[in-house]
C-alpha cells in the first residue's frame, strides 16, 4: 500500500472515531434533554391546582424553640420546597416558624405566583395561664369519663322559659345523671344575649321558646312545658347520649387576674379523627328580671327578678359554636395530646362577677356518615380552679 493510500485510510478511521464520539455525545444529551422535559412537564401540570397550605399546630409557644411546621401541597402532591413563606405578609425564609412574642401571626406562602389560604397561629405567652394538673394515667388513651353538654334556649321576655327553668332544678336535684350534664343558658334577644349565645341558638335551629338541646345536635332538642316530665326527659336523653364513648379526654387550668380569665386545656385523643375546640365564658346569679306565664314560679305576677345562673357570656370561637379545628388540624391521630389556650375580657363580655365564673371546655368530633359536628365531651372549670383528667 502506498503512502498516500495509508495517510487516506488513517484519516478515515480517525474520521469515524471521532463520529461515533460525536453521536454518544448527541445521544447523551438527547437523553438529558428528555429526562428534563419530563420533569419540567411533570412540575407542569402540578401548577395546574391551587396550592394549599397546612400547619402542624395552630397554637405555638413563645419561646423561640416552639414550632409550627408549614406544608404546602397542590392537588395532595408536597411541593413545599418549591414554595416562598410569608409571615404577616413579609417574606419569611422558613416552612418553620418560631417566635419570641406572644400574639396571633397570620402564615401564607406563594408557589408558581399562586398564593396559598392564609392561617392564624395564636403565639402563647404561658406566662399568663395557669400550670394543668398531674395525669395520674399520662399512658392512658381510652375510657375517658364522658359528661354531655345541655343548652338551655331561653329568654328574660319569654313568659313559658320558667317552666324549663324549673325542669332543669328538679333534674339537677333528682336526676342520677345530674353530675354528667354540663348546662349552659344561651340566652336569646334580652339583656344578657351574647354573640356567643345567639349562635348556639341558630346552631341548634331552635324555633320555640323554651327549648334545651344536647350537645349542640339539632336532633337531640327537648321542647315541653311540663317541668316534672322534661326533667325525666332530660334524665332518659342524657343516659342515651352518654352510651356514646368519649373520644377525647380533657383536662383545664383557669387563671384570673383582674378582669381577665384565662384557660390552658389539654386533649388526650383517643380515636383518630376530625375535632374541633371551644371555650365558653359562663357566669352564675345574674340578676335580672323574668317573664312569667306560670303563676307558681312567679307568685302570681307576670314577672320575677331572679338570679340566672349558666348565663353564655363569650365563646374562644363564635363561628363557627362547635368550636376551631384541635391543633389546627385536619384529622388528629390516636395517642396524640394537643394544647389549647384562651384569655377571656371578662368585662367586655358582660360579666358581673369574676368569682361566679366558670369556664366551659368541649371537644366535637364528626359525626359518622356527615359533614356536621357534635359536643362529644366537655368539662367545666371554675374561674381559677383546675380540672384533671379523668377515667372510668
Amino acid at each position: 500500500m502506498q503512502a498516500s493510500e495509508r495517510a487516506l485510510h488513517l484519516c478515515l478511521f480517525t474520521y469515524k472515531q471521532k463520529t461515533m464520539r460525536f453521536a454518544k455525545k448527541l445521544a447523551a444529551f438527547a437523553l438529558l434533554f428528555a429526562a428534563f422535559g419530563f420533569v419540567a412537564c411533570e412540575q407542569q401540570e402540578l401548577i395546574e391546582g391551587e396550592p394549599v397550605l397546612n400547619v402542624s399546630t395552630n397554637m405555638v409557644l413563645a419561646n423561640g424553640t416552639d414550632e409550627v411546621v408549614m406544608k404546602v401541597t397542590v392537588e395532595g402532591i408536597d411541593v413545599t420546597e418549591h414554595a416562598a413563606f410569608y409571615l404577616n405578609e413579609m417574606p419569611y425564609g422558613s416552612n418553620v416558624f418560631t417566635t419570641t412574642t406572644a400574639g396571633n401571626q397570620v402564615l401564607h406562602a406563594v408557589y408558581n405566583n399562586k398564593r396559598t389560604n392564609a392561617i392564624q397561629v395564636k403565639a402563647i405567652d404561658t406566662k399568663l395561664y395557669a400550670a394543668l394538673p398531674a395525669d395520674e394515667k399520662a399512658d392512658q388513651f381510652e375510657d375517658f369519663a364522658h359528661k354531655v353538654l345541655l343548652t338551655q334556649a331561653t329568654g328574660t321576655w319569654c313568659g313559658y322559659c320558667p317552666y324549663m327553668i324549673r325542669a332543669i332544678e328538679m333534674f339537677r336535684e333528682e336526676q342520677a345523671n345530674a353530675d354528667k350534664v354540663v348546662v349552659v343558658a344561651t340566652h336569646s334577644g334580652d339583656n344578657l344575649s351574647s354573640k356567643a349565645s345567639e349562635a348556639a341558638v341558630k346552631v341548634c335551629r331552635v324555633e320555640g321558646f323554651p327549648s334545651s338541646t344536647f350537645n349542640l345536635n339539632y336532633e337531640s332538642m327537648i321542647q315541653n312545658n311540663d317541668p316534672g316530665l322534661n326533667a325525666v326527659n332530660i334524665n332518659s336523653k342524657a343516659s342515651m347520649e352518654l352510651k356514646e364513648a368519649a373520644r377525647a379526654g380533657i383536662a383545664a387550668a383557669s387563671k384570673t387576674a383582674g378582669n381577665k380569665v384565662s384557660v390552658r386545656a389539654a386533649v388526650k385523643v383517643g380515636v383518630i379523627g376530625a375535632y374541633r375546640i371551644n371555650a365558653w365564658l359562663v357566669e352564675d346569679g345574674v340578676t335580672d328580671v323574668q317573664s312569667s306565664y306560670w303563676p307558681a314560679f312567679s307568685n302570681g305576677n307576670s314577672s320575677i327578678i331572679m338570679e340566672h345562673d349558666f348565663v353564655l357570656r363569650d365563646a374562644s370561637c363564635i363561628a363557627p359554636i362547635l368550636g376551631e379545628m384541635l391543633g389546627g388540624k385536619e384529622e388528629c391521630e390516636a395517642g396524640e395530646i394537643i394544647e389549647f389556650y384562651h384569655e377571656f375580657d371578662a368585662k367586655a363580655a358582660g360579666v358581673e362577677n369574676v368569682a361566679n365564673c366558670k369556664v366551659v371546655v368541649y371537644v366535637s368530633a364528626q359525626l359518622e356518615g356527615s359533614t356536621r359536628f357534635a359536643v362529644n365531651n366537655v368539662i367545666e372549670c371554675p374561674a381559677g380552679g383546675v380540672v384533671p383528667f379523668a377515667y372510668n
